[in-house]
């Protein structure tokens, strides 16, 4: 009986098959993605959203237009956690060290944040405030604004006199209200690590699954979460990324992947199912884009995506004091450049160098430092 197919169709077949189709392991084994451009792309569209509020214009961006159900920052933000969820996650299986991992997230997250919030507290407030000079720097509130929002406990998005005449009034940074969450999902990763979760796979997606559910049902006595519930999306999209991770080998990723993914979120939407097949797209198209789309030129460059993050809220804000009253595109297409260029500064000057320091120990230092000087000078007996 002959074969239905001849050996060079089923070759041609099978070739095609797996250019369409990969485990999301293999893709991150081979080291090479496009996470830098996502997330510079996901901090882009945390900017074109904030320009709408900031211009005081009754008006909504695109994907709430078109009846998406959430705004451009909140899609970004859920971006952001999902890959931070995908690839801390991967660092701390990889290390399985929960003070190095600890450290490489402290190291990432405070060096850049503490940096802005120096900055727009007495660089940018005594520049624009409307208050005596004086008078600003003695306000007890212009040192809370750096000591408690570093502590991540009571945010403070107000500078004494700054951006008091704006349509979005005081708001010196309201980017930075997600920060404690992504702090938190460190924390509670580095909680499971240390207990020996993440020794077994299938250990840790029920401690994971469990968190999740827990969180979803009493988020008002879960940390972080019971301050504001508009951090349980961004927790559920940390969770997906961290889930992804231990079962890399069994998801499968490909262009029809994604159009499938798609077309289920567009299917469901108005059902009540729609949240979550929303959030399973979003997090699809993350691996999707950083392992499907070709072209990798933005890792020549660097990881800006942080420093535009910080800075774009500011930005936009210094944008509508200078114009007075300028449309969101006008917003946006101003305060992306200058945001990108301080990125750039806060990349290459704060950034960079400190993530070198994730290698360094002081107290092998110390004892390297030691044993040598022994050696050199041996001591004499008593």
């Amino acid at each position: 009986m002959r074969p239905l197919l001849n050996p060079k169709t089923t070759v041609a077949i099978t070739a095609f098959w797996q250019r369409q189709w990969r485990s999301l392991s293999g893709a991150f084994e081979q080291g090479d993605d496009n996470f830098l451009l996502l997330r510079l792309i996901a901090a882009s569209m945390v900017i074109y959203a904030h320009s709408y509020p900031l211009s005081g214009m009754h008006k909504a961006d695109i994907f709430v237009r078109n009846g998406w159900g959430t705004n451009a920052g909140a899609i970004a933000v859920n971006l952001f956690f999902c890959v931070s969820g995908f690839l801390v996650t991967g660092s701390l299986v990889r290390w399985n060290n929960t003070v190095a991992f600890i450290k490489a997230r402290a190291l990432r997250l405070f060096p850049a944040y503490a940096v802005c919030l120096l900055v727009c507290a007495y660089m940018l407030g005594p520049a624009v405030t409307s208050l005596p000079l004086d008078a600003y720097l003695h306000n007890a509130s212009t040192h809370s604004y750096v000591t408690g929002n570093l502590g991540l406990r009571h945010m403070q998005h107000t500078l004494p006199g700054v951006f008091e005449s704006l349509p979005y009034t005081g708001a010196v940074n309201g980017s930075i209200w997600t920060l404690p969450a992504e702090a938190t999902m460190y924390l509670w990763l580095a909680a499971l690590g240390t207990f020996g979760f993440f020794r077994r796979t299938w250990l840790a997606t029920c401690a994971v699954l469990a968190l999740a559910l827990v969180a979803s049902r009493y988020w008002l006595d879960m940390p972080v979460l019971s301050v504001n519930p508009r951090y349980l999306p961004f927790a559920t999209m940390f969770a997906i990324g961290v889930l992804a991770y231990l079962h890399r080998s069994r998801i499968p990723l490909g262009h029809l992947g994604m159009l499938a993914s798609v077309t289920v979120a567009w299917a469901t939407h108005r059902s009540i199912f729609g949240n979550a097949t929303l959030l399973l797209a979003q997090a699809y198209f993350c691996f999707w884009f950083a392992y499907c789309v070709p072209w990798r030129g933005f890792n020549r460059l660097g990881d800006y995506s942080y420093g535009v993050y910080l800075w774009g809220f500011p930005c936009q804000q210094f944008v509508v004091l200078w114009l007075g009253h300028p449309r969101p595109a006008q917003i946006c297409l101003l305060a992306l450049p200058m945001a990108l260029a301080l990125a750039l500064v806060s990349w290459h000057v704060v950034e960079q160098p400190a993530l070198r320091l994730k290698k360094w120990s002081l107290l092998r230092t110390f004892f390297e430092n030691r044993q040598a000087y022994e050696r050199a000078v041996p001591s004499t007996p008593e």
